[in-house]
């Protein structure tokens, strides 16, 4: 298609576009699944997600992960900054005990009265309402003022919070199967990745993995017992640290190579591998100027749409843009990302697509929904409906890693 048609075409998808989105209404995304669903909002951003991601989430641990192997006992407890997107200045909490907390600037107000340190409250069944959203969360809680919002912090056992994201990053009609691979792929990464947070081990948004409280019943039972019948269950790297694992919504027929998404070190055991993942196609407009501003961060300087160069990798997914005028690279996560952040990660689903400048627009087509690398939340589903077992799946996605339990040397 030469310049005039591409411009024609461009101007035909323009009024056809989605509205920007914001990565906590994405897909995760640490993580960040599947487009059709709210899971597919776990696996397209930072790792992701976001964070993911999720967008989605990407196996980068905190600074002092890759030396450490964690070693967690049977009663490992998981801190999450709970409420991240909706960053309320009031709460309303029903459970062991009801109460009203509000932050006015840097001071906690419980029940009308100030209070001069973090509120502290037990383990239990906890049910919070505040505008815009209503959560139950089996956790003890924590909550402060930090100007004018209250950081809300859940502690849940391992098992617990293993069996919330399960049911969070998946869709309701996921195989047993696929959600055991989910619980011991979410196990794993929770474990590898460190403390992400200053406040928390994790977040609750695409970033790190999706939690988003009690949904479903039906489906958190689902997810539960699929935790139960994997619990302690985690993927190793040969050398026996626990294995940092992605996961993605839609690969779109193959999954990407780790390394040349995130760089190296690989500390997820993953591979690019052929899958039957449906082709997941997506199409978008987005200004010119957009391409630029995106390039341009991640490359570290000022960069021309027209004079980038994508490279590819066998999955088709961009792992490296070049700058032709100043020879500068920068890996292509990075800039799948950018785009996102500025574009919407409902329009930028994953880093495996073409770009064709036209005039003032650029059009991207592409499949697949997130990063690509890891676990294919959709290729598992159907494969699991095809009579394949957790491990199966796993030994696919993740062939340089195997199962082990916590407690294995």
């Amino acid at each position: 298609m030469n310049a005039a048609g591409v411009a024609v075409l461009i101007a035909a998808l323009v009024a056809g576009t989605g509205r920007t989105s914001t990565l906590d209404d994405a897909v995760h995304v640490p993580g960040a699944q599947n487009p059709t669903t709210a899971a597919a909002h776990a696996r397209s951003s930072p790792a992701a997600s976001g964070p993911a991601h999720r967008a989605s989430m990407s196996p980068r641990p905190a600074a002092n992960a890759r030396e450490a192997k964690p070693k967690p006992a049977s009663g490992t407890q998981v801190a999450v900054r709970i409420l991240s997107k909706h960053r309320p200045a009031r709460l309303r909490l029903e459970g062991p005990r009801s109460l009203e907390v509000v932050a006015s600037g840097n001071t906690l107000i419980v029940e009308g009265r100030p209070r001069p340190s973090a509120l502290r409250l037990d383990a239990g069944r906890w049910h919070a309402r505040g505008r815009g959203f209503d959560r139950r969360y089996e956790a003890a809680l924590s909550l402060e003022a930090r100007d004018g919002e209250l950081l809300v912090v859940a502690t849940f056992s391992l098992e617990d919070y293993v069996a919330a994201v399960t049911a969070s990053e998946t869709e309701v009609d996921t195989p047993f199967e696929a959600l055991r691979a989910q619980a011991i792929t979410a196990r794993s990464y929770v474990l590898a990745s460190g403390k992400r947070h200053d406040e928390a081990r994790a977040c609750d948004l695409t970033h790190c993995q999706v939690l988003r409280g009690e949904g479903f019943a039906r489906h958190l039972r689902r997810a539960r017992d699929a935790a139960r019948s994997t619990e302690g269950t985690v993927l190793r790297l040969r050398g026996g640290a626990i294995a940092l694992t992605p996961f993605h919504a839609s690969c779109g027929g193959h999954t990407a190579e780790p390394v040349a998404v995130f760089g190296a070190p690989d500390l997820s055991g993953a591979a690019a591998v052929p899958d039957r993942c449906p082709a997941s196609p997506w199409r978008a407009v987005v200004p010119r100027a957009l391409v630029t501003s995106a390039a341009t961060e991640v490359l570290g300087g000022r960069a021309q749409a027209e004079d980038l160069l994508l490279d590819r990798d066998s999955s088709g997914a961009v792992v490296r843009i070049v700058d032709r005028a100043s020879g500068r690279t920068a890996l292509g996560d990075a800039f799948f990302r950018a785009l996102g952040a500025r574009a919407g990660w409902d329009r930028i689903r994953s880093a495996r697509f073409t770009m064709t400048l036209g005039g003032d627009q650029a059009l991207l087509e592409g499949q697949g929904h997130g990063h690509g690398v890891g676990l294919c939340q959709a290729g598992a589903a159907l494969l699991a409906r095809q009579g394949w077992t957790a491990e199966q799946l796993l030994a696919h996605y993740f062939p340089h890693a195997l199962p082990g339990k916590l407690q294995d040397k």
